[in-house]
């Protein structure tokens, strides 16, 4: 597949082949003094094109397919949360095969920012060799696992 990422403000918005924001990456820049110019010595780190170690991927993980307008059966809820809890146990499982050969340090789950019928992962990710600001190596470092990702059917 081919992404594409676009900077915003501090953090990055990765696109699929589509055009649909499919992820949101932050690096991590380190400890930033003094606080009160951070965006501007951040901004000074992508120019330049620094090199980072870790960073946040947020992704989507799983969709409840539960809205707030509709009516359900039990047999419609007990199918919809069966299904959210076999895709949870997939990420599990990818997550822990897949972490020391994709950098994943640890992942987390949280309500999606977007979207109230879903669940987002954020996972730390590290970058031994060090991670370029810059979008050609953003992508191809990010495209590895994002790749991976569909490959294994989580996107």
């Amino acid at each position: 597949m081919r992404w594409d990422i676009e900077q915003e403000e501090y953090y990055y918005k990765v696109y699929d082949d589509n055009g649909s924001i499919i992820a949101y990456f932050q690096p991590e820049y380190g400890q930033i003094e003094p606080r009160e110019r951070e965006y501007e010595i951040i901004e000074r780190m992508i120019k330049r094109g620094d090199i980072v170690y870790s960073g946040l991927l947020y992704i989507p993980m799983v969709r409840f397919n539960i809205s707030n307008e509709d009516d359900y059966s039990i047999e419609e809820v007990l199918y919809n949360l069966s299904s959210v809890i076999e895709g949870i146990k997939r990420w599990k499982e990818f997550i822990e095969s897949n972490k020391d050969r994709l950098g994943i340090v640890n992942a987390y789950v949280r309500r999606a920012h977007t979207d109230y019928d879903m669940l987002a992962l954020l996972m730390l990710l590290k970058f031994s060799d060090g991670l370029r600001l810059s979008k050609k190596d953003m992508l191809a470092t990010l495209g590895i696992l994002l790749d991976t990702i569909v490959d294994n059917g989580l996107l």
